[in-house]
């Protein structure tokens, strides 16, 4: 397949932690995974995002570019708020606290990417008489993201 859509596709959390093994099956291995409900919005996981580094010496005018130091971008995920929903729970609660999530986001064509990230925002937005009550969190990515082809 060239491509695919986005419908179909799930993330899930664990609040275990993946095992040493910095590979696929450090993320699949003894890990039970809860599915975050009635997401709306899914970005992407994978990918670092690079600083600048310039140099620019006054002899030759020009203005030397480097990749520098790089940062693992937040995650917005978006989604219909569900008091009762598992994996909204665990998000939430989450968000209160400093701990590490582990997370499964499982594209519609059967790959999946793995990662570990903070929950540094869990709130409730609301709109007008036609929106649907949304939740928001931001994951703060605390790994690379390990790619797990179908």
């Amino acid at each position: 397949m060239a491509y695919e859509t986005v419908a179909g596709a799930s993330l899930a959390c664990s609040v275990t932690p993946p095992s040493p093994d910095t590979t696929a099956a450090g993320f699949s291995t003894a890990i039970v995974y809860t599915t975050i409900g009635e997401i709306t919005d899914l970005p992407g996981a994978a990918g670092r995002k690079y600083n600048t580094v310039e140099h620019a010496p006054i002899s030759s005018r020009m203005r030397n570019r480097k990749k520098g130091s790089y940062s693992l971008e937040d995650i917005v995920v978006v989604m219909a708020w569900d008091q009762s929903d598992a994996g909204q729970d665990l998000c939430r609660t989450a968000a209160l606290g400093d701990s590490v999530l582990t997370f499964k986001l499982t594209k519609q064509g059967g790959d999946i990417r793995y990662f570990t990230a903070q929950v540094s925002e869990f709130i409730e937005k609301m709109g007008t008489v036609d929106n649907v009550v949304q939740g928001q969190m931001t994951l703060l990515r605390q790994t690379d993201t390990v790619s797990d082809p179908a």
